[in-house]
């Protein structure tokens, strides 16, 4: 196929970054084309939207080419003589310039409206040059060339139409005029005793809701034409012109798993993403050459080492006692959690599904009795993870009861308040892709919410209302849930509490909800937690919070300790009055009423200048009234 000087120029400057044509094999045309090619000719008016900018390999010259520059190639392969580009930054341009020059010369007055048509047959993709073509000009004359019956096929490609009309779906008075017009000559070229090719206008953009396509006619004279992110195949044809460029540590050859492996991590890119990934490792091969999966980390995260790599076999060991010392009474829990955990470090976490291994790192669901460490093992599982407790972030789903709370999750649709500020959700796991995700009390989730849970247990991305799509690859999910707890008696054994809690989940979500998908993405990994029945694990979780009260009296009043009078008997005496059923958040309210509580009325009724606390140490004893004496001590 002949090119202009244009199309030839910008070809060979990205085929010499891709290795240039001559290594490349023909590629097959993908759905997106093929839908163009069947389509055109037939309908007046194509739109063509989706991934406009990026690269996509020309199948008849094996060059890689910039959607608009494909479009129009992929036209004149077909059955139009003459294609037009043209975009509203540089006017008219490319291979067939000089063809608008003589539509131009021959419009009457009322189409050519006194204009200037210079073109720029040369023009570059991304000129800067002011248009010397306006959306009025050019619209004009396309609307005489497609109601004119006796034409050559002409196809007017527009580019970057998203910008010729200024409100989109809410256009000026002088655009919905010049709409009713166009809309008019699109419908009027339709002739059913003509079975030849029509004039065809394709309008491009990146998105369709950016057009006001309610003003134009319905799907026999228009039809959408939807660019996708390269499929697996093109995704297999990128790296076989040009992984051998890519400078990686233990690069993978065609045939092997890795090989296979790196297509599917891909998954999600584009061929420019791609083309940057190249850049990436070239850059890096500079002082260290990266394995892929240390590169795609870099590029997808800004970090070369990922937060899971970085966890050691050594510390992984040590897992469960870290985790007891926060979470008491919850053993089976804690071996669950560490061994989900074992399963993402050692790279098997996600395969029973499929090899892309883009699902998250790991999956639980908790259910169990109110303050027996639920959240608090999602806290301490953050915590160890990730070095950070704000890596462990929080979304109580009471607040997500209704229909459309979803919006909230990943953000407004196009055109509705709030649409540019993304999704609570979104955001959160795009600012700080390494985390814990806990989901709070999903029994009171909307059923709705429930199909975005769905799509991230089993594609491990989301895409919000902004077109803009996030991984939760590197993260692990958790869900909670009090389901049964009412219902279910303190007085069973462990393993009596954690079958009738299992029983009390899958018939919430298969009876009465309907959605058995959720717990079968999840597996086997649904925990129950015990009732805290134990007044020693009672006295211990008090214990544990003892901490956090002597640091926030050493910084606020400078006490210097805080002394309990026989300490364990004290704790056992508080904790003999907890009812089990409320588990550790019971030990927190006792804590305070014997603790906290006489402790500030202490420090309000007889502490008139902090300075006197400076260096003293505080002294709790039982005393024979009620609540413990406080005193200070000199220290």
């Amino acid at each position: 196929m002949a090119q202009s000087g244009h199309d030839r120029k910008i070809g060979q400057e990205i085929a010499g970054r891709f290795g240039g044509a001559q290594e490349m094999k023909p590629v097959h045309r993908p759905v997106w084309l093929r839908s163009l090619e069947t389509h055109a000719g037939l309908v007046s008016c194509l739109v063509v939207h989706g991934e406009v900018y990026d690269l996509r390999r020309n199948p008849w010259t094996t060059e890689y080419q910039r959607i608009p520059e494909m479009v129009a190639a992929a036209l004149r392969e077909g059955a139009f003589k003459s294609v037009i580009e043209w975009d509203p930054v540089t006017g008219v341009h490319g291979r067939d310039a000089a063809k608008w020059e003589t539509l131009a010369s021959s419009a009457g007055p009322t189409d050519a409206r006194g204009a200037t048509y210079a073109v720029a047959p040369d023009a570059r993709f991304d000129s800067a040059e002011p248009s010397p073509v306006t959306v009025e000009d050019f619209v004009a004359i396309v609307l005489r060339v497609l109601s004119d019956k006796t034409a050559q096929p002409t196809a007017f490609v527009a580019n970057l139409a998203n910008f010729a009309f200024s409100f989109g779906q809410n256009p000026s008075q002088s655009e919905r005029d010049l709409l009713a017009q166009l809309a008019k000559a699109i419908v009027g070229a339709a002739h059913p005793e003509d079975a030849g090719p029509k004039n065809l206008l394709v309008l491009i953009t990146p998105a369709a809701h950016a057009l006001p396509l309610s003003m134009l006619p319905g799907p026999a004279h228009l039809r959408e034409v939807v660019v996708p992110l390269p499929d697996r195949q093109e995704r297999s044809t990128i790296l076989g012109d040009r992984l051998h460029q890519w400078r990686l540590k233990n690069r993978p050859k065609v045939g092997q798993a890795g090989y296979e492996d790196l297509i599917d991590a891909l998954d999600g890119m584009s061929c420019q993403d791609i083309l940057n990934i190249e850049g990436l490792s070239v850059r890096c091969a500079e002082t260290e050459e990266l394995t892929a999966d240390s590169l795609l980390s870099l590029y997808r995260h800004g970090i070369q080492t990922s937060a899971w790599e970085a966890l050691s076999r050594d510390k992984l060991l040590s897992m469960p006692a870290m985790l007891e010392e926060r979470v008491k009474g919850q053993t089976h829990a804690i071996e669950k959690v560490t061994a989900v955990t074992i399963r993402a470090f050692t790279g098997l976490s996600g395969l029973q599904h499929s090899r892309r291994q883009r699902m998250p790192k790991g999956s639980l669901f908790f259910v169990g009795p109110t303050g027996v460490g639920k959240t608090e093992l999602a806290k301490s599982l953050a915590e160890f993870l990730f070095g950070d407790e704000e890596a462990f972030i929080r979304f109580d789903m009471s607040e997500f009861n209704h229909e459309h709370s979803d919006q909230r999750l990943i953000g407004a649709p196009p055109g509705y308040v709030g649409y540019e500020e993304g999704g609570q959700l979104t955001n959160a796991i795009r600012k700080r892709p390494f985390c814990v995700l806990l989901f709070d009390e999903i029994e009171k989730a909307h059923v709705r919410i429930l199909d975005k849970f769905l799509q991230i247990l089993e594609d491990g991305r989301l895409t919000d209302g902004r077109g803009q799509t996030v991984s939760f690859s590197e993260a692990i999910i958790i869900f909670t849930s009090n389901i049964g707890a009412a219902e279910i008696a303190p007085t069973l054994t462990d393993e009596e509490t954690r079958k009738a809690f299992n029983s009390s989940v899958r018939d919430h979500f298969v009876r009465e909800m309907g959605r058995p998908e959720l717990l079968n993405r999840i597996g086997d990994n649904i925990v129950a937690f015990n009732f805290v029945r134990d007044r020693g694990f009672l006295a211990e979780i008090m214990r544990s919070k003892l901490g956090s009260l002597r640091a926030q009296l050493q910084d606020k009043y400078g006490i210097r300790a805080v002394r309990i009078a026989e300490e364990r008997v004290f704790l056992e005496k508080v904790a003999g009055e907890i009812d089990p059923t409320m588990g550790g958040r019971g030990a927190i309210t006792a804590l305070t009423k014997w603790v906290i509580d006489p402790i500030s009325t202490f420090l309000f009724n007889e502490v008139p200048d902090r300075a006197m606390c400076i260096g003293q140490t505080l002294a709790i004893e039982l005393a024979d009234e009620d609540l413990p004496r406080v005193t200070l001590e000199a220290s």
